[in-house]
């Protein structure tokens, strides 16, 4: 049984009572929590505040039109249906929950760019090379080429295009999970043993990178559940960069007692030689913690992303860490 809810029915209400209505089984946590001028504001994945998916199913919290609660009867039944389908607005996949001192606010779920059409004699690599650096908008900065969040939590009001559609509903959705069966492996495979041997080198290279991914998630996790917004850093800002040499800085250049921390959470062990780990964000204003952002919502808000978008809303090597087509790296 999933419950589904009207988006305007759950502002006002406290964050435990949302909870409650959408069937959570657990304390939500928060996965940005800004903390400027006396006031807290929380950030909530929605599935924080919706029960865990029963197997064998698979579940996602989507915004859908209420004409297809009206299709099903009520508001507290089994939604057996793809989010893919369900989900008409063109919007993201991440819907976020957003209270102010425990009382919900809002509820983000940021448009889909539309991709720009090709240009004559453009060849698809250069196209999509264009398309995944041209025209980013990152969501929560005050202007392209500015550190995220600079002015807090500002961005509610200046950006309404980020809420949710006017009717839309809250709903957790739910189809059956993708079982994908692989034959067995033929006894003997020489042509796969030749391949396996010519690998052998970049065995030896991903056992070093695996581990080093390991050691960033546990020390990256463990020093950023020890930042709190609100407090202040220990001995000041330099200080505690001294104390954490991995820790990135990045100043803001247009406020200079403003900076945005980055903390390399490292990723589970993959066969990848490529360095994509998660990022924890935080927000630094004269040596006090502002806001905080773990590594999901920092990539999913468009936290990390925004790092490398330039004035003139470009992706690219804008700073450290940045590719050249604007994918961050901690």
């Amino acid at each position: 049984m999933a419950a589904a809810a009207p988006v305007a029915e759950l502002i006002g209400r406290p964050v435990a009572q949302v909870a409650s209505r959408l069937g959570a089984t657990r304390d939500p946590a928060p996965a940005i929590t800004i903390m400027r001028g006396g006031s807290r504001l929380d950030i909530y994945p929605a599935d924080e505040l919706t029960p865990p998916a029963p197997h064998p199913l698979r579940c996602d919290v989507s915004l859908v039109p209420p004409e297809l609660l009206t299709e099903l009867g009520n508001s507290r039944v089994p939604l057996f249906a793809s989010s893919r389908s369900a989900a008409r607005y063109r919007r993201v996949a991440a819907v976020y929950v957003v209270a102010r001192d425990g009382v919900v606010v809002s509820v983000l779920n940021p448009p889909v760019i539309e991709a720009a059409p090709a240009r004559p004699d453009e060849t698809g690599r250069d196209r999509l090379r264009r398309v995944m650096q041209e025209n980013r908008d990152p969501w929560l900065s005050a202007a392209p080429g500015r550190l995220p969040l600079s002015d807090g939590d500002a961005f509610l009001d200046r950006r309404v295009d980020l809420k949710a559609p006017d009717g839309a509903i809250l709903a957790h959705l739910c189809e059956p999970a993708l079982i994908v069966q692989f034959p067995a492996p033929a006894a003997r495979d020489d042509a796969g043993l030749l391949q396996g041997l010519s690998l052998l080198p970049f065995a030896w290279r991903l056992r070093g990178l695996n581990a080093e991914r390991e050691a960033n998630r546990l020390e990256g996790a463990a020093l950023f559940a020890t930042l709190r917004p609100g407090d202040s850093l220990p001995g000041g800002l330099n200080a505690f960069l001294s104390a954490h040499p991995g820790v990135r800085r990045y100043d803001d250049e247009e406020d200079p007692a403003y900076s945005v921390l980055v903390i390399n959470l490292g990723a589970e062990a993959n066969n990848n030689l490529a360095r994509m780990n998660g990022a924890a964000l935080i927000g630094v204003l004269a040596d006090r913690i502002v806001w905080t952002a773990d590594g999901g919502a920092a990539a999913g808000l468009g936290l990390t992303s925004a790092l490398c978008v330039d004035d003139r809303g470009t992706a690219g090597a804008v700073r450290p860490g940045c590719s050249n087509t604007g994918y961050f790296s901690p």
